[in-house]
Formats: C-alpha cells, structure tokens, sequence
C-alpha cells in the first residue's frame, strides 16, 4: 500500500508541475497573441482550469512534504509535549476544514455541472471538481501526519515534525 501511496505522489507532483508550465505557457500565449492583434480568448479559460487544479494539487504537496505555514517563531518555544500537542490540534481542525470543503465541494460540482464555459466548450464542473478532489487528497495527507504525529514519542518530537 505504501508502494503505490508514493507512486501516486510522484504522478500527483508531476501532474503539478506540468500544471504550473501550461499556465505559464497558456498566459504567456494569450498576451503575445493578444500583443500581434490575434487574441485566443480559450488560453485564458483553460489557465484558470489548470491553475484551479494546481492549487489544490500544490496544497496536498504542501501538506505532504510539511511545507504549510506554520507559527515555529512562538511554539519553538514551547516545551516538546505542548507543541506536539498543538500540532495534533493544528491538524485536526485542518481535517475537520477539509471535510467541509468535501462537502460543499461537492455541491459546487452538482450546480456548476449546469453551467459552462463556452470558450472551451466543458462544464463548469471541471473547474469546481477540483475542491472535493483536491480536499480529499489533503484529507489523505493529513491524517497521515496525524497519525504519525500521534505516534512520535514525546522525546523525539522536533526532530523532523
């Protein structure tokens, strides 16, 4: 399970960098031809797409790799079993943000499946697909830190959290 849990990481940074270079090459496309009097108005539709999915992608990466912003500068401080502590609180009410957005999430794909973007000819739902499926992904990510946050002694605590 851990094989294809790191498989699926490395497909999901890739899709995120790719994601991040077609929003560059999209925009950089719209302006120039924008520039030469030729517009393409989709480039501009299908950057918001990608860049919908990347922050959602680039946030579980975030959340993988223990890149989120933190409060370090005041709970450094602290001794190791409050700052365990409140990292296990920090991430629980993060679980907790992340199943509402799965949850409204959700709702957003149902109404947004009635609308379109005529530019690229899609629905809507392709775009706000990309909160329940981002948040649920986080929700992975999280609660394996969770569970390793729990599990690391008290001792060991800041060495790598």
């Amino acid at each position: 399970m851990k094989q294809l849990y790191l498989k699926f990481s490395k497909l999901e940074n890739i899709i995120a960098n790719v994601l991040l270079i077609a929003i560059f090459a999209l925009v950089f496309l719209s302006a120039f031809m924008r520039t030469i009097g030729s517009p393409v108005n989709w480039a501009q539709d299908m950057a918001l797409v990608a860049f919908a999915w990347m922050v959602f992608l680039g946030s579980d990466l975030a959340i993988r790799n223990s890149r989120l912003i933190g409060i370090e500068v005041i709970t450094k401080h602290l001794p190791k079993n409050i700052q365990k502590y409140l990292d296990i609180i920090f991430k629980v009410i993060i679980i907790m943000f992340l199943i509402v957005l799965v949850r409204y999430g959700y709702t957003m794909v149902i109404t947004g499946a009635r609308r379109s973007i005529s530019t690229l000819g899609i629905s809507y739902a392709y775009v706000t697909a990309s909160v329940p499926v981002g948040s649920l992904l986080m929700l992975v990510s999280i609660g394996t830190k969770l569970v390793e946050a729990i599990k690391t002694p008290i001792a060991q605590w800041g060495e790598d959290n």
